[in-house]
C-alpha cells in the first residue's frame, strides 16, 4: 500500500469511527443531570424523568446524576411514581463505568450485567453494585450518601 492510499484510508476510518460513536451516543436512553451534595444527600427532581417527544409525554427509565465530588454517575431507575432505585455505576469487577441498557446495567469492559437495582446477574464480576437509600417527597428524590 502506498503512503497516500494509507493516509486516505486511515482518515476515512477515523471519520467513520467518530461518526459511529456520535450516533451510538445519540441513541443512548440515559439522561444526565448535574447534582450537588447538600446535607449528605443529592436532590433529584422527579420531573427529570418526564419529557416531550413530538408533543407526546414520555417517561425516562434512567436518569444519571453526576456531581463534582463523585467520580462516576449514580444511576436512578424509575419503577413508578414513588418507587426508585439508585446505584453507583462502577462495576465491581474492574471499576469500569456500567451503562444503562433498557431495564438493566451492562459493563462495556468485560460484559458483567446487573439488574436495575444493582444486583449481579452475570459475571465476571462477583459482587453487586453499590446502592443508595432513597427518600422522596412530592417533587424530589433524595439520594442518601451515608
Amino acid at each position: 500500500m502506498e503512503r497516500r492510499e494509507f493516509i486516505k484510508k486511515s482518515c476515512l476510518t477515523c471519520a467513520g469511527l467518530s461518526l459511529s460513536t456520535a450516533l451510538m451516543q445519540s441513541c443512548s436512553s440515559a439522561y444526565v443531570v448535574m447534582g450537588s451534595i447538600e446535607d449528605n444527600r443529592i436532590a433529584l427532581k422527579k420531573s427529570e424523568f418526564f419529557y416531550l417527544k413530538k408533543e407526546k409525554p414520555m417517561i425516562r427509565e434512567w436518569v444519571l446524576v453526576k456531581t463534582e465530588k463523585i467520580p462516576l454517575p449514580i444511576g436512578v431507575y424509575r419503577f413508578d411514581d414513588n418507587k426508585y432505585a439508585a446505584t453507583y455505576l462502577e462495576c465491581a469487577h474492574q471499576q469500569c463505568e456500567v451503562e444503562p441498557e433498557g431495564d438493566h446495567l451492562q459493563c462495556p469492559c468485560h460484559g458483567s450485567e446487573y439488574s436495575n437495582t444493582g444486583k449481579l446477574q452475570k459475571g465476571p464480576a462477583e459482587a453487586d453494585l453499590k446502592s443508595f437509600s432513597l427518600t422522596t417527597d412530592e417533587e424530589n428524590i433524595y439520594i442518601l450518601l451515608k
